[in-house]
């Protein structure tokens, strides 16, 4: 399966070991980023992280990444500049919507730690308590670019999804939300979007036994074929907030699929479910 595929550069998805690996070698370590709310984050953390949680990078009332303009502001803050390597871990499923809002902006030079922080507990190594560190931090140069990497998806995309055979459409979200027995909170309406298929995002991680770390290669070529994902055709992904959606778009990138063709529904089924006019489909 090689149409339409790129290769890209570095691997996103960084271990354990090669991040211990990383930060013994000379020069700058990199910039680990906790994506966890604040209380769980001073519980427990990556020693020197610093913290942001999904508030920080929406727009108000809406799960819509911030724009270009704040999303540069955030990222100077933390001392980001262009050539800052960045290493983002998680606790559950939100280190990829990080990932893919620097890669949205023009920042590739990051990646993920494959596990997150219960991998990180699991080797055995130490964490922190309490707040991020407070120093004062020198301003970052980092300068995001609209449209410059993963591109978003409006709704306008998903409803033309329907009728052109070069658009696929899938529903990350798990099998209550999919057939409509379980609406979550910002959704008006429980259901999916009728013409979507299903691709839960739990197919590309481990259960957290294992650490919730992403699948192999093999294993996530194996879903590629179950589904029928088709690399010659734009994929689409939704979910409730365009977070779990990143699960799905981090490991085909990392098969070397095109960023041009893995659109993430940014609104999602928050927003879909909002507006009476768009059609909505529920099981018996």
């Amino acid at each position: 399966m090689t149409t339409g595929l790129q290769q890209t550069p570095r691997d996103p998805l960084i271990t354990v070991e090669e991040l211990l690996e990383l930060c013994r070698q000379p020069g700058p370590s990199p910039l680990l980023i906790g994506v966890t709310p604040l209380g769980r984050f001073c519980l427990r953390h990556i020693p020197g992280s610093r913290q942001v949680w999904r508030p920080q990078l929406s727009c108000a009332d809406s799960p819509l990444l911030i724009s270009a303009q704040g999303f540069q502001r955030w990222a100077r803050s933390l001392g980001i500049g262009a050539h800052t390597r960045v290493v983002i871990w998680d606790e559950r499923y939100d280190a990829t919507r990080l990932w893919w809002a620097f890669h949205h902006y023009g920042k590739t030079d990051v990646q993920v730690l494959d596990g997150g922080l219960r991998a990180w507990r699991s080797a055995g190594l130490p964490v922190e308590r309490g707040l991020p560190g407070t120093e004062t931090l020198v301003a970052g140069d980092f300068t995001a670019q609209p449209a410059a990497g993963l591109p978003v998806a409006a709704a306008s995309l998903v409803l033309q999804a329907e009728h052109d055979p070069s658009l696929q459409l899938w529903d990350t979200r798990d099998p209550e939300e999919w057939s409509g027995q379980r609406r979550l909170r910002g959704a008006r309406r429980a259901g999916r979007i009728p013409w979507a298929q299903p691709l839960n995002w739990r197919l590309f991680r481990h259960e957290p036994a294992q650490n919730s770390r992403f699948r192999s290669r093999e294993e996530i070529e194996a879903v590629i074929e179950r589904h029928g994902l088709d690399p010659t055709r734009r994929q689409l992904f939704y979910c409730q907030s365009g977070v779990r959606t990143t699960a799905a778009i981090f490991a085909l990138h990392r098969l070397g699929w095109s960023s041009q063709q893995l659109l993430n529904y940014d609104g999602s089924w928050r927003e879909w479910s909002r507006d009476p006019r768009l059609p909505i489909h529920r099981d018996p």
